[in-house]
């Protein structure tokens, strides 16, 4: 009967190691839980989704802070294009400047300069004249919209030099 009991011995050997082996507890023993760990780990997830809540309210203060700003500006832009602007042909009030050779110079840069200086001094006067109204000499327009209007008279009537004046700030 020996050799089947050493037999048996060596087989429970070899089952310690075998990949099949489970490892069932017995009855009644209990695993501790860390509940501080889990407690922690509730606290930090509870602090991650309050930091991420913060930085989400305060991006909405930002964004909100900016789209007032830009709406502000927006007002601003407007009210500042639809200010009035006179256009004046220079060369109507003086034919010794003109842009006969390039449609966005002036022959005479002070000549030109110093009319310029003039109109803006008596803006009123020239911006309400009406016989340089009705002969298209003084024309209204708007900051807004005076530059495609610079462009578009240059190109309509060559040689003359128009400038936009506007009324004294």
């Amino acid at each position: 009967g020996r050799a089947g009991g050493a037999g048996r011995s060596v087989h429970r050997g070899s089952m310690s190691s075998d990949s099949d082996d489970w490892d069932v507890p017995d009855e009644g023993t209990f695993r501790r839980v860390d509940t501080e760990a889990i407690v922690a780990a509730e606290a930090a997830e509870q602090a991650d989704a309050a930091a991420r809540a913060a930085e989400a309210d305060a991006k909405r203060a930002r964004d909100a802070v900016a789209s007032a700003r830009d709406a502000e500006r927006a007002k601003e832009r407007e009210r500042r294009d639809s200010e009035p602007v006179v256009l004046v042909d220079i060369t109507a009030l003086d034919p010794t400047v003109h842009n006969r050779h390039d449609k966005n110079a002036v022959n005479d840069v002070d000549k030109a300069s110093k009319w310029r200086r003039t109109v803006e001094a008596a803006y009123g006067k020239y911006s309400a004249d009406e016989d340089l109204i009705a002969a298209g000499t003084v024309r209204g327009c708007t900051r807004g919209a005076y530059l495609g209007e610079l462009r578009r008279l240059r190109d309509e009537v060559p040689g003359h030099y128009w400038v936009a004046v506007f009324p004294p700030a």
